[in-house]
């Protein structure tokens, strides 16, 4: 060795030859034991764990660099040398050594040569054998030292062997995941259970392959752990389900699928996850919207133009994957929308089909001035997100303008108007003397013109509006007045049959002319008001987009579209009439004034102008009085008379009065409309005091006498139906009927029990009706075919038969006493049907004459006919009820109370499809004030109640009957 004397590097290298090969043991040992221990540190996984493995597997590495460097000072002199190597196996030949050694240090003279040959001595006495002997002995301690350390690193090993690669693969994991993949589970299994909902049960799918399944499936991971103790998962990357035991030594975990995911089995050590290589990718199969197909959509309609908008029919056909639960349909227009059910589904029928029909006089439409989206909407039944809904493409549905439908029928009245007003004319320069004769042919041109434009304007629709029943019976009486006399004309030829004819013309003329201007007045203070809600909503935009609580461009698209309706309504107000016209100049100058204050962004005074526009609709009346002066009410336009600017504008209309026989006609058909109505209503009032005098008349001691008779016949009922079922095998089956007449029969008894024989009677009856029915469907055969169900239908039948009489027996002398005691009382009320009766009769000539005597009549054919009808059967009903009758009397009765009924529909109804009459105060405009006696209905109305309280209560229901009756008297 460079730098050492022979002798001592010969002590030297003999001192490493003995330590060589035992140190290497125990650095080995020493490094496997850190590296052990540091993978088995690192193997938990946290962040201080893998850097507490790591500081130490470098603190080794520096350490065993530290002690290579230090051996190499120990070694790096023969000082060195003597103090660490040969000193501690023989001192005093190191310490001779180093004195030797000082003699080359000192400058005392001292030959130099003299001072080697002394050091080569010295190191030459140094016993060999002691160092070797020393290292001996050190090498033996290593070994032992390096077989401690291997035996600790390798129980550490044998108590987790696989560890060491768990930690190893953790130790240099990057972003939480290993770098390396293993493989934890044996034996891997996947079943998979679809949602409930789609009924398909669990089955087994190929592990680490890929999959279409639907969402919401239950995947189930079940293996066998190649490792026990490793705390195993079911991964897509985000979200981790842990496996747990099954109690067979597998583990299995359960995984909902949601979103397509690539499924890994990992094993969790603190922060990092060591996957396995096989994977499983799951594509996720959602469940569909449902799919709506609406025919005919997308498609717009138009309510004021198309031919077929009297109805939109809405015919669908909805489909889903999996089921449906309901079919609503969707009407929209702006911000509202409303929502109708079409069908509501059990969430397994995967299609349906269906239809609904809307008019256009649908609530919806009329309450809308913006197009409307119609469409059909599906909800499937999709518990996993939540039911979906599907929409169909949409029928767009533009509304009227305000006042749109109303002028439609408007022009198409001045047609019927103009088509007779020819007819007259023609008339008018024709037959008489210094004229050109008749054409006849020519004459039933135009009155067969007429006609037939009557008959379509009356059943034909103006986007939902149609003219109303009773205006349309007064039309078509008017106009069986013109074909009656035009087929006296043509059956005489005499000149008295041609005025005959001219005057039912002019007649019918005057007529539709009163009905053209009454519904154009009412219509145009309708349609103002319509307006006036239009103008409101201007004057809200205004304001708010004033007061900027929404965007600029929502509020300026909400004022936009209510100046366009108020727009359109003011071209449709102006068709209205000379009241129309007006109050359109007066829609159309506050536009002026709203349009212009928006063009200067004076917002302020553009709500101003349209809460002014607004107020002044809501008062639609004329800008002048009708009948001098000033600017007043309206009330009286309907036969105020007033000048028809653009009424009767080249249609010959020289009608301006509001008293000539149009006027005539029509006062005489209100006033004949009106008096059948309060004659229905009194005859049906003498109908409840005749009832109320019956109840009277039964006393509490014969009710009492009969509850005590009848007990056992109670009992007899009951033992009749005895052996009847219960309960029904089904609807087409003899039990079920034979339990309905079991129950019909109970009800029969209890009502016995109670007094009330006429229930009983009634309850018999129908026992008896459905034991017939049993006995016929028995006879077909059934669930019994054997002649057991006959034979029990029989006795019942026997055994109720006589108790049914029994009832009848008591309660025809029950009404017999009755009908005694009040026959002072019915005599009275027989009376007073003879005054309805005679009452019918004045009315009905009046319907025949008009009340001029003229032989016009002023109600229609069918009415008259249920007047006549009902003036019969009440003179039959006031005859029996003065001869103590009640029966036939009440029989009477009814009878004429559904004739009078008919001819109140043969009028039809003033309020059908929205229409109102068109003069319900009558036709000169006076509204009768009611004297202080005139009406004592609420008051005879409590009178009957009280009575009816007094009287003894039957049935289950009596007391919440007492308790309603009360209620209605507070």
């Amino acid at each position: 060795m460079p730098g050492l004397p022979d002798a001592l590097a010969s002590h030297l290298r003999a001192f490493r030859e003995e330590l060589a090969a035992p140190r290497a043991r125990l650095r080995y040992a020493v490094i496997a034991l850190a590296l052990v221990l540091g993978l088995l540190l690192a193997r938990g996984g946290t962040v201080p764990a893998r850097s507490g493995a790591l500081g130490a597997l470098v603190a080794l590495a520096a350490a065993l660099l530290a002690l290579d460097v230090r051996a190499r000072r120990r070694t790096s002199g023969p000082r060195e040398v003597l103090n660490h190597i040969v000193r501690p196996a023989a001192p005093a030949e190191a310490e001779r050594a180093r004195r030797a050694l000082t003699l080359l240090e000192t400058r005392d003279g001292t030959s130099r040569e003299l001072a080697e040959l002394h050091v080569a001595r010295a190191f030459a006495a140094i016993p060999e054998g002691q160092v070797v002997g020393r290292a001996r002995r050190l090498a033996f301690r290593f070994r032992v030292g390096a077989g401690l350390v291997v035996a600790v690193a390798a129980g550490s090993c044998a108590q987790n062997p696989w560890g060491l690669v768990e930690g190893a693969d953790v130790l240099v994991a990057r972003g939480g995941r290993a770098p390396v993949d293993l493989v934890w589970l044996a034996q891997p299994e996947l079943s998979a259970r679809a949602p409930d909902y789609l009924h398909r049960g669990e089955r087994h799918e190929p592990y680490g392959e890929e999959l279409e399944l639907p969402r919401g499936t239950l995947l189930s991971f079940r293996g066998t752990p190649i490792h026990s103790g490793r705390r195993l998962a079911m991964t897509d990357g985000k979200v981790e389900v842990p496996f747990v035991d099954d109690g067979t030594g597998a583990v299995v975990a359960r995984w909902s699928l949601a979103d397509t995911a690539e499924l890994r089995v990992v094993a969790r050590f603190g922060d990092v996850v060591i996957e396995e290589p096989a994977h499983t990718r799951v594509t996720s199969i959602p469940d569909a919207t449902p799919v709506v197909t609406l025919e005919g959509a997308p498609r717009t309609i138009s309510l004021a133009r198309d031919a077929d908008s009297v109805e939109i029919p809405i015919r669908y056909h909805a489909e889903d994957d999996h089921g449906l639960r309901e079919v609503h349909l969707v009407l929209r227009a702006g911000a509202r929308e409303e929502r109708r059910v079409l069908s509501r589904l059990d969430g397994e029928t995967r299609t349906d089909r269906g239809g609904h029909v809307l008019r256009p006089t649908d609530p919806f439409f009329k309450r809308s001035h913006v197009p409307v989206e119609v469409r059909v909407a599906a909800k499937d039944n999709d518990p996993i997100t939540g039911p979906k809904w599907g929409e169909s493409e949409a029928l767009t549905v533009v509304p009227p303008d305000v006042g749109e439908p109303e002028a439609m029928r408007l022009d198409a009245l001045r047609a019927v108007r103009r088509a007779y007003v020819d007819a007259l004319a023609y008339r008018l320069r024709h037959g008489e003397a210094g004229q050109d004769a008749i054409d006849g042919a020519r004459l039933h041109e135009l009155s067969s013109k007429a006609a037939e434009r009557l008959s379509e304007v009356l059943g034909e629709s103006f986007s939902g509006l149609r003219i109303s029943s009773r205006l349309s019976a007064r039309l078509r009486t008017s106009e069986r007045r013109v074909v009656a006399a035009e087929r006296k004309e043509a059956t005489s030829k005499s000149a008295e049959a041609r005025r005959g004819a001219r005057a039912a013309t002019e007649q019918m003329a005057l007529v539709v002319d009163a009905v053209i201007r009454g519904l154009g007045h009412r219509d145009a203070r309708t349609s103002a008001k319509e307006l006036a809600d239009v103008a409101d909503d201007l004057s809200v935009g205004a304001a708010q987009a004033r007061a900027k609580t929404a965007s600029a461009a929502a509020e300026g698209a909400r004022m936009d579209a209510a100046e366009a309706v108020l727009r359109g309504g003011q071209r449709q107000l102006e068709r209205l009439g000379w009241l129309g016209q007006d109050l359109g100049e007066i829609t159309a100058a506050g536009l002026l004034r709203v349009t212009r204050t928006r063009k200067e962004a004076d917002l302020l005074h553009a709500e101003l102008a349209a809460r002014d526009l607004a107020a002044r609709l809501r008062q639609p009346d004329p800008s002048f009085g009708s009948r001098g002066g000033g600017g007043g009410k309206g009330e009286g336009g309907e036969s105020s008379g007033q000048p028809g600017q653009g009424e009767g504008e080249g249609d010959g209309s020289g009608s301006g009065g509001g008293k000539g026989e149009g006027s005539d006609a029509e006062r005489a058909f209100n006033e004949a409309a009106q008096g059948l109505d309060r004659l229905a209503a009194e005859h049906a009032e003498n109908m409840g005091k005749v009832e109320q005098a019956l109840a009277e008349g039964a006393s509490e001691e014969d009710r009492k006498a009969l509850m005590e008779e009848a007990k056992k016949h109670a009992d007899a009922v009951r033992e009749a139906v005895r052996d009847l079922p219960s309960v029904g095998g089904g609807s087409g089956s003899w039990t079920s009927k034979g339990a309905a007449s079991r129950e019909l029969a109970e009800q029969m008894a209890q009502s016995l029990e109670q007094g009330s024989p006429a229930d009983a009677v009634s309850g018999g009856r129908s026992a008896m009706a459905a034991l017939e029915e049993a006995k016929r469907l028995a006879s077909r055969g059934g669930l019994m075919r054997s002649g057991a169900s006959q034979e029990i239908l029989d006795e019942a039948q026997r055994k109720l038969g006589p108790e049914l009489r029994w009832a009848e027996d008591r309660l025809a002398q029950m009404k017999a006493r009755a009908q005694a005691r009040a026959r002072g009382d019915l005599a009275k009320h027989g009376s007073a049907e003879g005054q309805l009766s005679d009452k019918a009769t004045d009315l009905l000539k009046k319907g025949e004459t008009g009340g001029k005597g003229d032989g016009e009549g002023a109600l229609p054919e069918p009415a008259l006919d249920g007047l006549r009808e009902a003036a019969r059967a009440a003179r039959e009903a006031a005859e029996a009820l003065k001869h103590g009758d009640a029966d036939r009397g009440q029989s009477a009765q009814r009878e004429a109370q559904a004739k009078l009924e008919a001819a109140r529909r043969a009028l039809g109804s003033s309020n059908d499809d929205g229409e109102a009459d068109l003069n319900p105060r009558g036709a000169d405009g006076a509204t009768p004030i009611p004297k202080a006696d005139a009406h004592k209905g609420p008051e005879e109305f409590r009178k009957r109640v009280l009575r009816g309280l007094g009287q003894p209560a039957a049935g289950r229901q009596r007391d919440a009957v007492t308790r309603y009756a009360e209620g209605l008297l507070r």
